[in-house]
């Protein structure tokens, strides 16, 4: 007889023991989740491909010119990133990761120095400029920005096009990077 209360009062002894420890953990993370402070969109992403031929002629003497090529990819990535939460953000770096096959590229977005002077160097990019996302900006809560980066890969346009990504990365003082995939 006693065998008989002794199994049922030893499988509640077990399950309470599991059933305790698990609630208080899950109140624990319920009661210390952080929402994620801030959203962030890609409102358009323009790609235009550069490729430079630097064939040297043959020279007087009759010696064959060189044949060299230098392609690059420039990625214009206009966002919009907003504080939703309680406090301010304040907005450090910007980069962008594309995977290729065999590959990953890490690029950071142009300084506000090299930004104008994109436009400058290709002035047929006039169609994709607008006003950049600046470094160290203040984002207060509630507040939107938005803002063109600009990131360079040297690649081809045949390993753009075989990218199976691209992340870009916001990064903010004491808190983990608001990452966008495209692609």
């Amino acid at each position: 007889m006693n065998e008989e209360r002794t199994l049922p009062r030893a499988i509640l002894i077990v399950i309470l023991a599991i059933v305790i420890p698990a609630a208080v953990v899950a109140a624990y993370v319920w009661a210390n989740h952080v929402p994620t402070p801030y959203k962030g969109q890609i409102l358009s992403l323009n790609v235009y491909p550069i490729h430079h031929d630097y064939t040297q002629p043959t020279t007087p003497n009759g010696i064959g010119g060189q044949t060299e090529t230098y392609d690059e990819i420039l990625i214009f990535a206009y966002v919009r990133v907003e504080n939703v939460s309680k406090i301010p953000l304040f907005l450090q770096d910007m980069w962008a990761v594309v995977d290729i096959p065999d590959q990953t590229d890490r690029s950071t977005a142009v300084s506000q120095s090299d930004f104008d002077k994109v436009f400058i160097a290709y002035p047929n990019l006039k169609q994709f400029e607008k006003a950049p996302l600046p470094r160290d900006l203040t984002l207060q809560p509630g507040q939107k920005a938005d803002g063109l980066m600009i990131f360079h890969y040297q690649i081809t346009q045949a390993q753009w096009e075989s990218a199976t990504s691209m992340k870009i990365n916001i990064a903010f003082r004491h808190h983990p990077p608001l990452v966008m995939e495209t692609k």
